[in-house]
């Protein structure tokens, strides 16, 4: 562990927040298995914490030897246990799920700390029941300066430099506004707390239509570029274009999956430098994509467990059902082996970069698990990465979702590419489905074109792939 215990309080002196800050850079140049100490160093400190103040964690953990710090001894946490547990898991008994709800539910908030200490972020639900998220300082000093360690190096060469200038170091964040989103309310949180940052930075919705947001963004001209990856892609095509006109010295992909080439993509058409970040409202950042191309997980402050269906470790190398996380940075509301949801594939072998950091790579939120009963009655699970894999694997398929709409029932939004007959492609898609199904002893299951095409999710934003609507 490094020299930086974390914090009990909620406030944070600038020395402590310095300190923070100086190890973490500290970290970018430590050998393995210095970053493993700080990380088994940290991890001890937080079980005994939350051992200790959380009521929660009293209960969850009673079956487990104290002083352990054998994470597969600890029982996993869900969202919706989470959620059912709120004023249970927080170790400040001022914060209270109906109080912390009536807070979220008045948008004339956001951007306001609860109490004037905690910020709150919702997730949208979209995969699942809504999450209330509250940070402390040492989530808050880590949201910022974790992806500096990997990024600020990129924006060093004469070129960034000139960009940033010209630009009055403006940040532009495409992200949904009208909720307690992290995006949203933390722009709004850094707007009321930040002169420098009033009016350098702005939030950008995409929910709106596309030309409205090139417009917005032509006439903004923002130094720095960050959001949803399938935004991103949309707008580097419109730079593309001309219909959009702007030079950001940096851009950066997150909340979405995107591809090697969807990345090539941006860094060609904005000219400028691409890194990736993955992260969650539950802990941001994960990971950031360093010089080479490869994500890497920032293991000092986050541990990962990349597991099965069954929460069983997967060996490196090989993806996940799910990853379990614990989050070393906020005790406000610990989050121990907290299940996100992500497929994730955790390697070990060193990257070219040279940082000990390990590699992993993200499948990106898996959707909803579908299920099917076969004429057995025998009810068969499809998940989610495979099923969507054989629809975007046909020839002519730009976007696809798949949405289970009754028990025996899928149905398909389907965008093909422009060079694409789109009766062909579907006939395609249909036919690989179908033989897909077959091959899990699932027949007779009814496959729809739906007259929409694919689209985002009205309530948060972002482009969901595979989902039910059946209880």
């Amino acid at each position: 562990m490094g020299d930086t215990p974390l914090l009990e309080a909620s406030t944070m002196d600038p020395i402590t927040k310095g300190k923070i800050t100086l190890d973490v850079w500290r970290a970018k140049r430590a050998t393995r298995s210095e970053i493993d100490a700080r990380q088994r160093g940290r991890l001890a400190d937080l079980l005994a914490f939350v051992r200790r103040q959380s009521r929660f964690y009293k209960r969850h953990y009673a079956d487990v030897p104290e002083g352990s710090t054998d994470l597969e001894q600890f029982p996993p946490m869900t969202k919706p246990m989470l959620m059912e547990n709120f004023d249970d898991v927080v170790t400040d008994t001022a914060l209270t799920k109906a109080e912390i709800d009536a807070f979220v539910a008045d948008e004339s908030t956001i951007g306001q700390r609860f109490l004037d200490r905690y910020p709150v972020w919702l997730t949208s639900g979209t995969t699942g029941e809504p999450g209330i998220f509250v940070q402390d300082e040492t989530a808050l000093t880590l949201i910022n300066v974790l992806p500096d360690r990997w990024t600020l190096p990129a924006l060093l060469d004469t070129t960034s430099i000139l960009k940033l200038g010209k630009n009055r170091f403006k940040g532009a964040e495409i992200a949904v506004s009208g909720g307690h989103f992290a995006g949203a309310s933390g722009i709004a949180m850094l707007q009321r707390e930040s002169k420098f940052l009033q009016h350098r930075i702005r939030l950008f919705s995409p929910t709106r239509p596309l030309d409205e947001l090139v417009a917005d963004l032509n006439g903004y001209q923002p130094a720095f570029l960050v959001g949803y990856s399938t935004v991103l892609v949309e707008l580097a095509r419109a730079q593309q274009e001309g219909r959009l006109d702007i030079s950001p010295a940096f851009v950066a992909p997150t909340a979405e999956p995107i591809s090697d080439a969807e990345k090539r993509e941006l860094r060609e058409n904005f000219e400028c430098e691409v890194r990736e970040i993955y992260g969650a409202t539950e802990f941001f950042p994960i990971a950031v994509e360093c010089e080479r191309g490869n994500l890497h997980a920032n293991t000092d402050w986050v541990v990962l467990e990349p597991v099965d269906s069954e929460y069983r470790p997967v060996e490196p190398g090989e993806p996940s059902e799910t990853v379990l996380i614990t989050n070393l940075g906020n005790r406000i509301q610990p989050l121990v082996r907290y299940d996100l949801g992500d497929s994730i594939t955790m390697y070990e072998e060193p990257c070219p970069c040279g940082s000990p950091f390990p590699v992993i790579e993200i499948e990106g939120r898996q959707g909803d698990v579908l299920h099917f009963e076969t004429q057995e009655g025998e009810r068969v699970p499809v998940f989610p990465l495979a099923i969507s894999s054989v629809v975007e694997e046909v020839p002519g398929v730009h976007r696809a979702q798949i949405i289970q709409t009754a028990p025996q029932t899928l149905t398909i939004r389907l965008d093909v590419t422009e060079d694409s007959d789109e009766r062909t492609v579907w006939d395609h898609v249909k036919r690989d489905v179908e033989t897909f199904l077959d091959q899990r002893g699932i027949t007779e299951i009814g496959i729809e074109k739906a007259v929409e095409a694919p689209q985002r999710d009205s309530g948060s934003g972002k482009f969901r792939h595979v989902w039910s609507e059946i209880d």
